[in-house]
This record gives structure tokens, sequence and C-alpha cells, in this order.
């Protein structure tokens, strides 16, 4: 009797569960999901393992994860995903990729083809440089991203986007950039055959996700200009 009861509950609350999720997507358009690429950093070893140079703060991660889901109509799944920039198969999997590092990214030959490929097949970088402070150069980051994209595709166009572009605009109506921490770039673009294919920055939005010392305003700052670009680059 106890094992019958357990089971029916069971299926209750996996009935619940589903039912919410069917809510959640009426309405919205095809499902995407979040994903994180994974690769080697050089320039910064603070402790002793620059393995993890791309994965400081996964909780800044599953909180935009929760920011789109709960502000947008983006019909995102409740998760988050890490993906190896060795494995093209996996990269091809999602149509936009988020980029965050201290140190300078540092690629192989296979990894760089593998990059490549995946741009020219459609997909979209998300970069943020999680600002190594007081280090010599707080962009390093930032920098390092925008000199390896243009080693893989020598005609790319990187300019800083004004605030008047429509991502500024597509979903909230954001009138200035809103600095967080280390050097202040701005919002970068890397448009490629005319295919706007990246979208940069140093100012660190991620860790303001994240929470830490940032001040309300700065958080909520973060979470909107990181949902128009989701929203920009889903719609584009």
């Amino acid at each position: 009797m106890k094992k019958t009861l357990v089971f029916l509950l069971l299926c209750c609350t996996l009935a619940a569960l589903f039912a919410q999720e069917e809510e959640f997507e009426a309405g919205r358009g095809s499902r995407v999901a979040w994903a994180r690429l994974k690769f080697r950093v050089t320039g910064y070893n603070p402790n002793g393992n620059v393995a993890l140079g791309w994965f400081y703060h996964p909780t800044g991660d599953v909180r935009m994860v929760d920011w789109l889901r709960a502000n947008t109509d983006i019909n995102i799944k409740e998760e988050w995903n890490i993906v190896d920039v060795a494995r093209l198969d996996q990269m091809c999997e999602f149509p936009m990729l988020f980029l965050s590092g201290k140190g300078s990214i540092d690629l192989n030959a296979k990894e760089k083809r593998n990059l490549r490929e995946y741009i020219l097949r459609g997909g979209f970088l998300f970069v943020d440089d999680c600002v190594a402070l007081r280090q010599p150069k707080e962009d390093i980051f930032f920098t390092s991203v925008n000199n390896l994209v243009r080693e893989i595709l020598p005609e790319v166009e990187l300019k800083k986007l004004p605030l008047s572009h429509p991502v500024f605009h597509c979903y909230y109506d954001i009138k200035r950039w809103t600095h967080m921490q280390g050097v202040d770039n701005g919002l970068w673009g890397a448009w490629y055959k005319g295919r706007l294919i990246m979208l940069t920055n140093s100012s660190d939005l991620h860790c303001a996700w994240t929470g830490f010392h940032f001040t309300q305003a700065q958080r909520k700052a973060a979470f909107q200009i990181a949902a128009n670009i989701y929203v920009y680059v889903m719609a584009n």
C-alpha cells in the first residue's frame, strides 16, 4: 500500500512539473538552451590551475537563465551547459555560446578551426571579460578574443556599437552603457561579410549577474543588456 501511494505521489509530482513546463512554453518560440564555452587560458594563474580560467562563477549563468525565463518571452530551458571548444559537434548544438574568462584565450590549431567553422555555420559568440582586477592589463580576455577572431577570420570588422544600435533597444530600452568593473570599452561587435558574429565587452557583466559587491542598479543593468543581446541574437 505504501509503495502504491509513493508511486501515485511521484506520478502526480511529475505531471505537475510537465504541466508547468507546458504552461511556460505556451506562446513562446523554438526551444533554446544556454551554453558556456570551455577553453584554456594563459597569463592569469592565481590558484595554480589555468585550466579553470573559463569557469569562474557559474552561478552567474544560472541566474541569467532564470532572468531570461522570468522576464522575456524566450523559450529557454531551465539549465546551463558546458561545451568544449575541442568538440565542434557539441558547439553546433547551440546557436549562441557564452565566453567568460580571466587571462588570454589559448586555442590550438584544431580548436581554432572549430571556432571558425562554428561561426561560418551561423553560430554566435557572446563574450564577457571576467575582469582580473589589479593585473597589468584588466581587459586581457577582451583583447585576446578580439585578436583570435581577427586571426581565424581575417576579413572580420570589429568596432564599438553606438547606443543607437538595435541591440540596445530590441527588448529593454537601454539609454546608456552601465560599466561594472575593469576597463570600460563599451560594447563591441564583430561583423564577417556583413553578418554580426560576436558581441564582446570588458565590463564584467557576468560578475554582476552573480551579485558580489555590485549595486542593485548595476545588477539590473547587467541582466537587461544581456537579455537584449540574447533576444537580438535569437531574432536575427
